[in-house]
């Protein structure tokens, strides 16, 4: 459990690619959880609750790779750029993170080289690998943030370079499933926080979704199942380009 990723195994050659950045809140034991105990260790500041069994369903649905985080975002932040201030996070939606508040230039670095370094490293050799994929970053947002206000919308969908993607996207939830709420760039902006995407996807010319999920939708087993099946049915068109027309005005 020290490896930064878990590589998901394609099954068949289908054009799609899941990821997750945030889909553990796994901590080595070497960091005695980073002097956090209790809610902390589990709540939403340490992944992205729910994603891995999203994102695990959605590759055997369609039979596709993905990469799956294995790290908590508290241990270092794998969505961040390497120069950003939250890299490694000494808070988190008003908890303290002592023990990185007083990590050394060498402690900073190690983990950027354990844990940041192979998790990119992977994730781009991963997409060359694969011809002209679909590429979908999958991440939960809590309902309410201890420090924010509550966040009503169901989905969100982080929009860049691919508008496109994003717009077809909307346009097959909306004629399949009309009792959710999906809105662009809520409850973040892909202007701000889009790190991976921009790194590692949109240099390669591929095209992409980042899809947030409310967390209280995914927040079982069994709830994540069913939020999965959904969305497959939603990226069936988009993964099958033959079909996108289905779509289209």
């Amino acid at each position: 459990m020290s490896d930064p990723f878990h590589s998901i195994p394609a099954a068949r050659d289908t054009p799609l690619f899941v990821f997750g950045d945030h889909a553990s809140n796994h901590i080595p034991e070497e960091y005695h959880n980073l002097g956090l105990s209790g809610d902390d260790l589990t709540r939403h500041i340490a992944w992205d609750i729910g994603t891995e069994t999203v994102i695990r369903h959605l590759c055997e649905h369609f039979g596709c790779g993905g990469q799956l985080a294995v790290i908590s975002r508290l241990v270092i932040d794998l969505h961040r750029d390497p120069k950003a201030r939250g890299l490694i996070p000494i808070s988190s939606d008003g908890t303290l993170i002592a023990q990185n508040e007083i990590l050394t230039e060498t402690e900073r670095q190690d983990r950027i080289d354990r844990f940041y370094t192979p998790y990119h490293k992977a994730l781009g050799e991963a997409l060359d690998r694969r011809h002209d994929p679909l590429v979908v970053s999958i991440h939960s947002f809590t309902p309410k943030p201890d420090l924010g206000d509550y966040r009503l919308l169901d989905f969100g969908l982080l929009v860049k370079s691919d508008q496109q993607s994003a717009e077809l996207l909307c346009k097959m939830s909306a004629r399949c499933d009309k009792t959710f709420t999906l809105k662009f760039n809520q409850p973040y902006s892909a202007f701000d926080l889009n790190y991976t995407v921009d790194a590692n996807v949109a240099p390669r010319g591929l095209r992409h979704l980042v899809i947030e999920i409310r967390q209280d939708h995914i927040d079982t087993t069994e709830k994540a199942c069913n939020i999965a099946g959904i969305l497959a049915g939603w990226l069936e068109p988009l993964v099958n380009r033959s079909r996108i027309d289905i779509i289209r005005p």
